[in-house]
């Protein structure tokens, strides 16, 4: 039976006369990762600093392990690392000092200060880099410090908001990669990212916020389908002679919305989630198949498709 970790329930959030956050339910199981995408001024910050009990819901409430951002906000921290979008930290510390000051601010011992900032370190790739100071660092080992102060006090729920920002994509893809270490060690985790390849990559659901709501949600099977964009495009190529006798055969298969002949080149667009029935129906026809790709909907099609630009 899978454990929710976080369970955000018909929360909304107003300023005044804007609704930031309007009726949005989340669930994130341990050991997954919820990718949070939409425009900006849609409400994903706001939503984050609700979970992280920095702000607090007009309506609806968060559980982080059981335990109410509205009732017990000091039990959920104990359970929570927030890395917010920017850095806000003393560039005139080492990397050292920095760790070792918020390690003071979570209650940890000296010693497992020490244990604490040396797993950290080495899991974000730091470690011997303790003594370099904050202001030498670049914008990829700022967002590692950033991520390691985070992880200090080894919480069982992550808020990780615009992680990537800033990052060249060799960083980005060490970040995605450490994302992912914490997510197998049972971690549940909430990013927000504008950069959607990376939140396509890592989120096992994926919630899409628009002017304060929740436009679609689920696992990227789910998004296709939601949006009506679940179709993949499939181009294959078969000896010339056999060309014609091909597509013939796809034709007539349950689930394909249609098929040409483009170039010598065979283009399919189909309704089944997998492309094995084509192969097997050439195979049965004894038609070799030369080439084959194909192609899904990606989440940035998904996005233009069920968003409309608009802001709370």
């Amino acid at each position: 039976m899978t454990t929710l970790a976080v369970e955000i329930d018909n929360v909304t959030k107003t300023y005044d006369e804007l609704i930031a956050v309007q009726n949005v339910s989340l669930q994130v199981p341990r050991g997954s990762t919820l990718g949070l995408i939409g425009p900006n001024g849609a409400g994903k910050t706001t939503l984050l600093r609700i979970v992280s009990t920095l702000a607090r819901p007009d309506i609806g409430d968060v559980r982080i392990e059981g335990k109410s951002v509205r009732e017990d906000p000091r039990g959920v921290r104990r359970h929570l690392g927030f890395m917010p979008a920017e850095f806000g930290c003393p560039r005139n510390v080492t990397i050292e000092e920095y760790l070792d000051y918020f390690g003071c601010m979570y209650g940890l011992t000296p010693d497992d200060r020490r244990q604490r900032m040396r797993d950290v370190c080495e899991l974000t790739d730091l470690s011997g880099r303790e003594h370099v100071y904050v202001k030498g660092l670049s914008t990829g080992n700022r967002q590692r410090l950033l991520l390691a102060k985070t992880l200090l006090h080894d919480p069982s729920v992550l808020i990780l908001d615009e992680p990537a920002s800033g990052l060249d994509p060799r960083a980005r893809n060490e970040l995605r990669a450490i994302i992912k270490t914490l997510a197998s060690l049972g971690k549940a985790i909430i990013i927000s990212s504008h950069i959607l390849p990376d939140i396509e990559d890592i989120s096992d659901r994926i919630g899409i916020l628009e002017a304060g709501q929740l436009v679609l949600q689920g696992d990227l099977t789910t998004l296709r389908a939601q949006s009506g964009t679940a179709r993949r495009t499939i181009r294959l190529r078969v000896p010339a002679d056999d060309t014609e006798r091909a597509a013939e055969a796809i034709r007539s298969l349950n689930g394909v919305a249609s098929c040409d002949i483009r170039d010598q080149n065979i283009v399919i667009t189909s309704d089944e989630p997998n492309s094995n029935y084509l192969l097997a129906a050439l195979l049965e026809h004894d038609i070799r198949v030369v080439q084959f790709s194909e192609n899904e909907t990606n989440l940035e099609e998904i996005f233009m498709r069920s968003t409309a630009g608009k802001v709370t």
